[in-house]
């Protein structure tokens, strides 16, 4: 279900305004990134610069310098004589990227909200209310663009180096879920931290915000492992699947 209107994506161009040569390099950038979060491009697809100028629209100057990009944030690796490959979405990473979460995400107990932030809050808030129930592609679309904007919110009062390390961790999150992910067989993520963490923003309360991010993390953990086990995919010997998960779980119940 891409939303090429979340708050989490960059927009790279203003609307009605001609794009300069940077911001059109910014959009194949953005794009391609986009393209690997919303899973068009699967984990461990090797792409090439003619398939991205093909699929998606670019110049293969745009597309060169989008897959370089790529390359340099962590998401695909070049391949002699064949392209870049995405990359994949295994045990290990998810362990990671959990993890990596667990540690970062405390900063969010830090945000202090303006009163422009906390009125759209609110406003956020009362827009949650009918569709926290709705299973309807359009309403589930709908929860996820408001959710992600909260998110976004929180993000936008943290110092930025920060709130770009939190953003990347957060593409990865989204990058797996929508991977696991099973529209036909009504296998979604649904978040339900969203009344708790809004709560607890307005009111500046460090631990309801701290405790409804760890709510946010285990639930999706939980999701995570119930997709692997639903799916048919053949594990490689030293699988570190039920390792990484199994021990992020320990992890967890020692603290």
């Amino acid at each position: 279900m891409y939303d090429p209107s979340s708050p989490l994506l960059r927009p790279a161009v203003t609307k009605g305004v001609a794009a300069a040569p940077d911001a059109k390099g910014r959009f194949a950038e953005d794009r391609l990134l986009d393209a690997v979060i919303w899973c068009e491009i699967a984990p461990g697809e090797i792409v090439t610069e003619a398939d991205a100028t093909d699929r998606f629209g670019l110049t293969r100057a745009a597309a060169r310098a989008g897959l370089t990009r790529l390359g340099y944030d962590g998401w695909a690796t070049p391949q002699p004589r064949t392209g870049w490959r995405v990359l994949p979405v295994t045990g290990a990473l998810i362990g990671q990227v959990l993890d990596a979460r667990r540690v970062a995400e405390p900063a969010l107990e830090d945000a202090r909200l303006d009163a422009a932030a906390r009125a759209e809050l609110a406003q956020i808030s009362d827009i949650l209310v009918p569709l926290r129930e709705r299973r309807e592609r359009g309403a589930i679309i709908s929860f996820r663009h408001y959710v992600d904007r909260v998110d976004a919110i929180l993000l936008g009062v943290l110092n930025p180096f920060t709130a770009r390390h939190l953003r990347k961790l957060w593409h990865h999150s989204a990058r797996i879920t929508h991977f696991l992910e099973d529209p036909d067989r009504d296998r979604l993520f649904h978040r339900s931290d969203d009344r708790a963490l809004i709560t607890a923003a307005l009111a500046g309360d460090r631990a309801g915000i701290g405790a409804a991010r760890r709510a946010l993390i285990d639930a999706q953990e939980a999701f995570f492992l119930r997709q692997l086990l639903h799916s048919e995919t053949p594990l490689t010997s030293g699988s570190a699947v039920m390792g990484q998960t199994e021990q992020a779980a320990a992890n967890r119940r020692e603290t």
